[in-house]
């Protein structure tokens, strides 16, 4: 069986020789998840960890004990160690992920030695030929992306971010020239995932969008007023417009009271809708605001809708969906969420802000697996 890669496991515009190890790289286990909007205290970072093989300086002596000299090597082995337990102390599906990822470098790992072989130089040497090609940043191209992104930087000049702006936009045109590259050569691989996700018991609502019948069922965990989450619904829409027949998408709430305040009041107006039959258009409506909701918010969007009024402020003033809102949440605990975006896709979790690629993956591998005889 050939098992496609993600684009998304393809190192872009770091050397890819220098494999991340994930499963040992548990003392960072904290920010291996997807970026998402977390609950006070609770995950939502992201980040990853590389070990490089044999490293100058690993016999160097850090510690000399009773006459005995201990290497940084030999730490390196104890911290190996440590790192193990700590992983093994990690929740299931976090175990899966970082195991999941070391598969996939294993595979790259596996790609990039095997092409360097063929033309008799290193990895290192065949990255930096591969990304030779790539086209330089010109001054133009500095200023056209902070002028697209200059609210996002905190009122810094152009002149003060502009050489940091050139290397970003380098290693990305590297890392598109070492994916061209790669990818064909990936894709084109025989090779199987054998680990098997684990998966969680989450019901379905009535929230659906597409057909009921879909082999897939993708449900997501969501606030309002999550930055993430507001993301995350133009990659939910392209997942519908991708697995037109195969996908069915069950929205289920999980309002971060603490840092939104108003993503609760949110989830029961948009069942409030519901109940007069425009769920999902009151839902869009409020993503639309891009979480700038205010209380008045709610009674405009119905008014734009042409929703009844009156019914809408009733049902909201009676709370009417509040044990409905409550149960999602309650749901979503158990499951294991503490932050939005959460998806599930057939049971199988997947935490923080996800692409197309990242999601397509696990959609495809679950219509793989029910088309089996």
């Amino acid at each position: 069986m050939k098992n496609a890669l993600d684009r998304s496991s393809v190192v872009r515009a770091r050397q890819p020789f220098s494999l991340t190890l994930v499963v040992l790289s548990v003392a960072l286990a904290a920010i291996v998840g997807a970026a998402g909007c977390g609950r006070l205290g609770l995950g939502g970072q992201s980040g990853d960890a590389a070990r490089q093989d044999a490293r100058p300086g690993d016999e160097q002596v850090a510690l000399v004990l009773e006459g005995r000299d201990v290497t940084i090597a030999e730490l390196n082995d104890l911290m190996k160690d440590q790192f193990i337990e700590e992983f093994l102390r990690q929740p299931e599906d976090r175990q899966y992920e970082m195991r999941e990822a070391a598969i996939r470098e294993l595979v790259q790992r596996h790609v990039v030695e095997g092409e360097a072989k063929k033309k008799g130089i290193t990895p290192e040497a065949l990255y930096d030929e591969v990304t030779a090609a790539a086209p330089a940043v010109s001054v133009e191209d500095v200023s056209t992306w902070f002028k697209n992104n200059e609210s996002r930087i905190g009122g810094a000049r152009l002149e003060e971010v502009a050489p940091q702006i050139e290397q970003m936009l380098q290693r990305e045109r590297k890392g598109e020239a070492w994916s061209a590259f790669l990818d064909p050569k990936l894709e084109g691989l025989d090779w199987a995932m054998k680990l098997a996700p684990p998966r969680k018991n989450v019901e379905a609502t009535r929230l659906v969008r597409g057909p009921a019948e879909a082999p897939v069922t993708l449900i997501t965990f969501s606030d309002y007023q999550c930055p993430y989450c507001i993301r995350s619904e133009k990659t939910l829409a392209e997942v519908l417009a991708k697995y037109p027949k195969d996908v069915r998408l069950v929205h289920r709430h999980f309002p971060l009271d603490q840092i939104h305040p108003l993503a609760r009041p949110a989830a029961e107006a948009a069942m409030c809708a519901d109940e007069q039959g425009r769920f999902w258009a009151f839902h869009d409506a409020i993503f639309a605001l891009s979480g700038q909701i205010e209380e008045a918010s709610f009674a405009a969007i119905g008014a734009k809708l042409g929703l009844d009024g009156k019914a809408l402020e009733t049902c909201m003033a009676e709370r009417r969906f509040k044990e409905f809102v409550e149960t999602d949440v309650q749901a979503g605990e158990l499951a294991g969420v503490t932050g939005t975006p959460a998806f599930f896709v057939n049971g199988i979790p997947l935490k923080g802000s996800r692409d197309l690629d990242d999601l397509s993956r696990v959609i495809d591998g679950e219509l793989a697996r029910v088309a089996k005889p």
